[in-house]
C-alpha cells in the first residue's frame, strides 16, 4: 500500500506518519521506484502501536523508540518486551536494583519464585524504597500474601497471551490489558478500603480475616 492508503486505514496523518520515520520509531517503507515507497501490514500494527503510546499512556517519542528499538531487536527476548510494556501499562519507574533488596529477595524465597533477575524485581525494589522514604513500609508478611493472593492471576493472564502474532501486536495487546488489569486492581483495593471503612464507623468491627493458604 502506498503512504495515503496507510494514513486512511491507520488513522494517522500522513505527516504524523512522515514524522514517526523521521524519528526512527516507524520503518521507512520498501522502495519499489525511485519515488515510491510501499507499505505492507508490519507498518499498520507498528502505527497502532505507536498511537496506543502516544494516545492511552501520553508516552513521549524517546520512550517509544526504546520500546520499538527493543522489539525490533531479534536478540531481545520476548520476555523482555513484554516486561516494558507492563512498566509503562502501571508507570512503575524500572530503576532500582532487586539483587540488592533484601524485601524483594525474601519475598521470591518465601514464594518458591524463580530467583532470575528481571525489570520487575528491579521495580518491585525501587517502588519499595519509594514507600519506604514516605514512611509507608512494606513488611515481607504483606509482601507474600499480597504475591500468594496475585499468582494464580499471573498464570491465568500468561495462558491467554499468544506470542505467535508480531511483536507490535504482542506488545500492544499487553500494554492495554495490564493497563486495564491495573485500573481494575487499583479500584478492587480502593473499594475494599471503603468497605472495611464503613464497616467500622458503623460499628461492626474489622471483617473476619480470610484463612490463609497455610490454613
Amino acid at each position: 500500500m502506498k503512504l495515503s492508503e496507510l494514513s486512511l486505514r491507520s488513522g494517522a496523518s500522513v505527516p504524523t506518519l512522515k514524522y514517526w520515520m523521521r524519528e526512527g520509531i516507524l520503518p521507512p517503507g520498501v522502495l519499489r521506484n525511485q519515488t515510491t515507497a510501499v507499505y505492507d501490514e508490519r507498518h499498520r500494527e507498528r502505527v497502532a502501536l505507536i498511537r496506543t503510546l502516544r494516545e492511552d499512556f501520553d508516552l513521549p517519542i524517546v520512550r517509544i523508540r526504546r520500546l520499538v528499538s527493543l522489539i525490533d531487536d531479534p536478540g531481545v527476548p520476548l520476555l523482555d518486551v513484554m516486561q516494558e510494556c507492563q512498566l509503562i501499562a502501571v508507570g512503575l519507574a524500572p530503576g532500582g536494583d532487586g539483587d540488592d533488596s533484601a524485601p524483594v529477595m525474601a519475598v521470591i524465597r518465601d514464594l518458591g519464585w524463580p530467583d532470575a533477575a528481571s525489570i520487575a524485581r528491579d521495580a518491585l525494589a525501587s517502588a519499595l524504597d519509594d514507600a519506604a522514604r514516605a514512611g509507608v513500609p512494606f513488611s515481607t508478611e504483606t509482601l507474600t500474601a499480597y504475591g500468594r493472593a496475585l499468582a494464580p492471576f499471573a498464570a491465568a493472564d500468561i495462558a491467554v497471551i499468544h506470542p505467535e502474532g508480531s511483536r507490535d501486536a504482542v506488545a500492544r495487546g499487553l500494554l492495554r490489558g495490564a493497563a486495564a488489569q491495573a485500573r481494575v486492581l487499583l479500584a478492587m483495593n480502593q473499594l475494599a478500603h471503603t468497605s472495611e471503612a464503613i464497616r467500622r464507623t458503623r460499628g461492626r468491627g474489622p471483617a473476619p480475616a480470610s484463612p490463609s493458604a497455610d490454613d
